[in-house]
């Protein structure tokens, strides 16, 4: 017997007790043959590692066959096994060449490897997995989508953080993303789409495209594939949203994604839970509509813009390929390829992937003829891109909507269209109606140029309180290719067209022809045009120097509108006397002409325009039968006399401009002097606006507070001698709608627009104004005498209408507002431009800044003498510099050459519309009072890198925030100061 066997032995007699004994044997046996329990333990190690790698290969074969995942089940036994492992080959190293020499250590490691054998034993009967027991069908979270190099894009970049940060905030539930079709609304979404995913903040995240049509059952089925639910059998709406409603619910928070929708829709009428703060859900919508963001009552909605130029380049060559780097020759016509395609993503993919890795020349002058002549034989350009835009076009409202978004396209390419002009052109050719008054219809067209932009469509922008709208150049390319089957129409406008070959492709079903802004120098005298349908002749912005043939116009019977404004036609063509369909004849800033042929058969004729034609010194004949004229405009004309009774007869006469007409009132007094019209007609007709120079102050004086002003919405009248020496006497000039010369009177209550000029004894704006309550636009330029805008409290005008003020030159202008303000003043207050008023310290301070809560831009440019825009004064109500002022409507700020500017706001300024910020030339100014947390809608800073990077911010990762809308400029000169 060994030693062991005996100690074993002595041990037993020792001790009776079966428990002791029961230890004693557990023991003993763990000092026998250690090392064979041991390669036991490896041994089911190796089996276990084995059978673990079996269910590694199904798990892998499910995911790739069928989708499935593992179960938690498995999970966890994957888990237990790869612990054991480690803990064994930990146990092997640790002991690995022990002589087990000593009795205590050779029993603690025995215990230990017997514990390992049973563990891995029970670990290989658990993982006898059956097949279908490896892997389940577990509700997904989502689908990850691929991704597009458009994303490295800053404008893109611009977007996406946008939508990232609105995500992000509790009290934004649905989001609306618009622009125009191909800007990359998709990709964007897709983007966002697989941030959600690895973000892991929603229990579902779907995408749904959306169906093209108002199908309700079709959008139903669409989000019941993404939850797995088979609707497809199920014909009611009504229980399909039932069992939508219920599958959401079940996976509670949910990111919902409807990409390109065209209809807005009731989401408890599709089934779709609705998102709140308490639940987390969020619904985003992609749309070309803006209409549709309201009609899904968007929280906020966000526009994708076309990319810019340096943008725009870089996706074409990245998708042409390094050709276009290769060769000098091509990269000069590829630039100009990329340019034609506006920057719209779609195109420039579409464009690039036809021209990959072409080296010839010619191919690329090829692909830039076909987009410049908006015919696009560019491999798949009409089916990616004309047919995408010609969609946005064909959900147009109605037939009247279609016609006036083509008509925007007779003008040049990237033009701003000026959009009350623009909608006068549809008036006078009918596309709204002739019922009603000339402001009625306008607003009708107001409507469809607002369903245009909302369609993204044409794009919408303001200078100078004017408002334009332009067209992007692919759009204006697909409008061109409609137009050239129906409506027929021929746009060659702004092409530098110089001789007549567009003569040659007219034909008798073409309905509008755009020559405007060419080089035409004469039309030939042997062309005997029929065009019987043609309805529009646009031939404004052309020298003409050599006049038309009379017989031109006699084959255009139907003509509505004749645009010959600009041009140095000597006299209008006879024919023209034959148009008795016509309702627009423009014959504005004609330099030479001194000729119109009498009228009398345009009985439909409605506007009449004549201004700053200096040589026309008399009326047309036939004057007396323009029944249904609206508006006359014979302002800045040679025109001496105006036939007493003639204005009478114009019953329908809204706008009368003739103001400027030689000496057309002469020294009139109240009677009519010489057989011409009298003031007491004048103003005794039913106008909406009139413009006229009087030179007798008695007459105005008579006349200005009489009831004949209340009808008038717009009016404009210069009292005074037009000639006048600067040294005797100033002018007090109420311009734009009304016009003083002279001492400052009370102006009638209804002014709605004011502007003085080069203005004497006045020192504030309310002297003019005590009457006044209606107030919209103010102009002050070149009064040096103002020292204040609103002297006090106790001034009774708050100017509480006024919406935009613009101050020019003045040069001892020192505030806008002095002393403690009335509740009320410039509450209005939209828009305000300052310019050259060195003086000026601080532009809004104390308590008007809680007025200003409509403002939407602020312009201030060389006010040298500038340090604050906006400043608290000691003791106010707003507290301490931290504080934070909010401007919620406020969109654009530019400020521009102000050495001395130190401050825009010491806190911070809250602007959750702000836009657009433009800096230039503020040395001084070193801080930025935004955060970027209430600037959602920022789109863009422009301002120089140098200032930019010397500015301090109140928390370091600010900067990081903004970085990504800085756009950089450079000041190449101080001329346009």
């Amino acid at each position: 017997m060994d030693v062991v066997g005996s100690l074993a032995s002595i041990l037993s007699c020792l001790f009776s007790q079966n428990s002791l004994q029961q230890s004693l044997e557990r023991q003993c046996r763990h000092l026998r043959k250690p090392r064979k329990n041991l390669n036991k333990l490896k041994d089911l190690v190796e089996q276990l590692d084995a059978r673990k790698s079996d269910v590694n290969t199904k798990l892998d074969q499910m995911w790739l066959g069928k989708g499935m995942n593992p179960r938690e089940e498995v999970k966890l036994w994957i888990k237990s096994v790869d612990r054991v492992k480690i803990q064994v080959s930990s146990l092997t190293e640790n002991n690995n060449g022990c002589s087990f020499n000593f009795v205590c250590s050779r029993i603690k490691f025995g215990e230990v490897v017997e514990e390992k054998i049973s563990e891995v034993k029970e670990l290989l009967d658990k993982g006898q997995f059956l097949d279908d027991s490896v892997a389940e069908n577990l509700p997904k979270v989502g689908y990850t989508l691929p991704a597009s190099p458009l994303m490295e894009c800053a404008t893109t970049l611009k977007s996406l953080t946008r939508i990232l940060e609105c995500l992000s905030r509790e009290s934004v539930k649905r989001i609306g993303v618009y622009g125009m079709g191909g800007v990359g609304k998709t990709t964007i979404m897709t983007e966002i789409n697989n941030r959600l995913l690895e973000g892991r903040d929603f229990d579902l995240v779907m995408w749904v495209s959306a169906p093209k049509g108002p199908s309700l059952a079709k959008l139903q089925k669409g989000i019941g594939e993404k939850l797995d639910l088979d609707l497809s059998m199920i014909d009611d709406d009504v229980t399909r949203a039932a069992k939508l409603f219920e599958a959401l619910n079940r996976r509670r928070k949910y990111a919902l994604i409807l990409d390109d929708l065209w209809e807005p829709f009731s989401l408890e009428t599709v089934g779709i839970p609705i998102p709140t703060v308490e639940n987390g859900c969020k619904l985003v919508i992609t749309t070309r509509l803006l209409s549709v963001c309201r009609g899904m009552e968007t929280d906020e909605d966000v526009e994708v813009k076309a990319l810019q130029d340096d943008e725009a380049w870089d996706l074409l060559r990245y998708k042409v390929g390094p050709v276009v780097s290769n060769s000098a020759e091509v990269e000069v016509i590829a630039k100009e390829v990329t340019r034609e395609c506006g920057g719209l993503p779609l195109a420039i993919v579409t464009v690039g992937r036809a021209l990959r890795n072409a080296a010839d020349v010619s191919e690329w002058e090829c692909a830039l003829d076909e987009l410049r002549a908006s015919t696009a034989n560019i491999e798949r350009m009409e089916e990616a891109v004309f047919a995408h835009l010609r969609f946005s076009y064909a959900k147009l409202k109605d037939d009247t909507s279609r016609s006036c978004f083509l008509f925007c396209a007779l003008y040049p390419e990237s033009h701003q269209i000026d959009t009350n002009e623009l909608m006068e052109y549809w008036m006078w050719e009918g596309l709204l109606g002739y019922v009603g008054r000339m402001a009625a219809i306008k607003r009708r067209g107001k409507m469809i140029l607002n369903e245009l932009k909302h369609a993204c469509l044409l794009e919408g922008l303001t200078q100078n309180a004017v408002e334009f709208v332009r067209m992007h150049d692919l759009i204006r390319d697909m409008a061109i290719t409609i137009m050239r089957t129906s409506p027929h129409c021929i746009s060659k406008a702004g092409t530098r067209m110089t001789k007549h070959q567009w003569m040659e492709e007219w034909a008798e079903d073409v309905q509008r022809v755009s020559l405007m802004r060419n080089d035409l120098k004469y039309i030939p005298f042997n062309y005997n045009l029929m065009c019987p349908r043609l309805t529009s002749l646009l031939l404004q912005f052309n020298s003409f120097s050599e006049n038309i043939s009379h017989e031109f116009f006699e084959n255009m019977q139907f003509l509505k509108v004749l645009d010959l404004s600009y041009t140095g036609i000597d006299f209008l063509p006879n024919s023209v006397s034959n148009l008795e369909n016509l309702s627009a004849l423009l014959l504005s800033n004609c330099w030479n002409l001194s000729t119109v042929p009498s009228l009398a058969k345009l009985n439909k004729l409605m506007v009449l325009d004549l201004s700053c034609s200096p040589r026309m010194k008399e009326l047309p004949n036939g004057m007396q039968n323009l029944g249904n004229l609206r508006r006359l405009n014979l302002s800045k004309t040679g025109i001496e006399i105006f036939p007493f009774g003639l204005i009478s007869k114009y019953t329908l006469l809204e706008d009368l401009l003739i103001g400027g007409c030689g000496s057309l009132w002469g020294s009139m007094t109240v009677k009519a002097i010489s057989g011409g019209a009298s003031i007491e007609e004048v103003i005794s007709s039913n106008l909406s606006s009139l413009e006229l120079d009087l030179w007798n102050t008695d007459v105005f004086d008579q006349y200005a507070k009489s009831d004949h002003w209340v009808q008038l919405d717009k009016f404009r009248i210069t009292i005074g001698q037009p000639q006048v020496q600067f040294c005797e006497e100033r002018s007090l000039a109420f311009s734009g709608r009304f016009v003083l010369r002279g001492n400052p009177v009370s102006l009638p209550p209804n002014t709605l627009e004011l502007h003085l000029d080069d203005c004497a004894d006045i020192k504030n704006l309310s002297m003019c104004l005590v009457n006044v309550t209606q107030l919209k636009s103010c102009k002050i330029r070149w009064c040096d005498d103002i020292v204040c805008i609103i002297e006090s409290e106790e001034e009774e005008n708050t100017l509480s209408m006024l919406e935009r003020m613009e101050l020019l030159v003045l040069g001892n202008l020192k505030m806008i507002c002095r002393d403690v303000v009335r509740p009320g003043t410039l509450m209005s207050l939209k828009s305000i431009t300052v310019e050259y008023c060195p003086k000026l310290k601080t532009l809004f301070s104390g308590q008007i800044l809680l007025q200003l809560k409509n403002l939407e831009e602020i312009s201030v440019r060389s006010c040298t003498g500038m340090e604050y825009v906006m400043q608290e004064e000691e003791g106010d109500f707003m507290g301490g510099n931290n504080f934070g002022i909010e401007f919620p409507k406020l969109k654009r700020m530019k400020l521009k050459f102000m050495p001395l500017l130190m401050s825009i706001y010491d806190g911070t300024i809250i602007c959750p519309s702000l836009r657009s910020l433009e800096i230039a030339s503020c040395e001084a100014l070193k801080r930025l009072p935004l955060d970027p947390l209430t600037t959602p809608a920022l789109e863009e800073i422009k301002a120089t890198r140098t200032w930019w990077n010397s500015l301090e911010w109140d928390q370091p990762d600010f900067k990081n925030a903004l970085q990504p809308f800085l756009i950089e400029i450079r000041l190449t000169s101080t001329s346009d100061r």
